[in-house]
């Protein structure tokens, strides 16, 4: 569902199912305000439903997050599966370098500045909605979470939040930091071809956003995978988690999410291959994309979904949609929807942004 406006994107997904005869949905994020409202409509009307079984965050982002309290002020919600960094403040105090500050102020200053997160949080223990935290191998109806795993948040992405204390940092890492500050990054527009893939493999983002969680689900043979806004650590991390566990999401994939709205700072070659598979030949006259791709990116906004991002898609088998301020449906085994027609999908380009984020 879109959300958002401007440069401005979030995530607002809906999954409905039916499981032993019995239909049932799945929201991933609920956007802002806004988006939590079109949710719960949107349930009403296509669904003739007033219950959500499962209802996931993503992430902490207020893009993600905000919605989700519209929802269970407005709807019955069967469990919430939401991470509670607030309470892992005695076990990563001694990451932060203020001797002033306690287990209790940090929890605190965490509950205060993630607020969203902690008031959906609240809303489902008021009314009784087990809160479960979606950690790798937890399984949440079809799916099951890729990651991130419990040591790599609690230890490593929490103290990095931008939302937390500043954790002490390496003379290194200081260093490292002062000499990027000294690139200077100059507009032009590069070529690509089906061939000439042009995503650095070096790219990093927040610890917020790789702490998104990446859910894979196979439903008669039709892999599906949710990404949030992870980036190339999570994503590299969920495939391994799956290849560990026998999860074959390059062979079964058939939908993904785009992470991040299109970011590419978010995807590499590299992660990419292990996740969707090698790019496909190109056939000019044969060109077949039989899987689908979403991404949720503000109708006005320019930078998202990034060109060469799309390409990436593209190349290795995806159709790519974006919501740009509608709602899309992908769908299998389902009835059509009255009014409801068909999409175009994003056409592959030939020069991209070299500056692009």
């Amino acid at each position: 569902m879109p959300v958002g406006n401007g440069e401005k994107s979030g995530d607002c997904i809906l999954f409905h199912y039916v499981e032993d005869n019995v239909e049932k949905i799945i929201a991933y994020d609920g956007g802002t305000q806004t988006s939590g409202k079109a949710m719960v409509e949107h349930i009403k009307k296509y669904y003739g439903m007033d219950k959500i079984d499962y209802l996931i965050n993503s992430h902490p982002d207020g893009d993600h997050v905000s919605g989700l309290t519209y929802v269970l002020e407005n709807m019955k919600v069967g469990e919430v599966w939401i991470h509670q960094p607030w309470k892992y403040s005695a076990e990563i105090l001694d990451l932060f370098h203020d001797g002033r500050m306690t287990a209790n102020s940090l929890s605190e200053r965490m509950k205060t500045k993630l607020r969203l997160a902690h008031r959906v949080y609240e809303l489902a223990i008021q009314q009784s909605i087990p809160v479960y935290e979606p950690y790798a191998g937890a399984q949440i109806g079809p799916f099951t979470v890729l990651s991130p795993d419990e040591d790599w948040y609690k230890n490593t992405l929490v103290p990095d939040f931008s939302k937390t204390p500043p954790k002490a940092k390496m003379v290194f890492e200081n260093i490292m930091d002062g000499l990027e500050n000294l690139v200077e990054t100059v507009a032009k527009l590069l070529e690509e071809s089906w061939t000439d893939e042009n995503l650095p493999n070096n790219v990093q983002t927040s610890a917020e956003n790789n702490s998104s969680v990446v859910l894979y689900a196979n439903l008669l043979g039709r892999g599906f995978v949710l990404t949030g806004d992870s980036g190339v650590e999570a994503i590299d991390r969920a495939c391994i988690f799956a290849e560990q566990n026998n999860l074959r999401l390059k062979e079964d994939l058939k939908f993904v999410q785009v992470p991040h709205h299109g970011s590419r700072r978010n995807v590499s070659t590299t992660v990419l291959n292990r996740l969707l598979g090698e790019p496909i030949n190109f056939d000019a006259h044969n060109l077949i994309l039989n899987k689908t791709a979403f991404v949720s990116a503000s109708q006005s906004s320019k930078k998202h979904p990034r060109d060469r991002v799309v390409n990436a898609f593209m190349r290795r088998g995806f159709k790519v949609i974006a919501t740009k301020g509608s709602t899309k449906r992908h769908y299998n085994g389902m009835p059509e929807r009255a009014g409801w027609g068909s999409v175009t999908p994003l056409e592959f380009s030939y020069e991209v942004d070299d500056t692009d984020n």
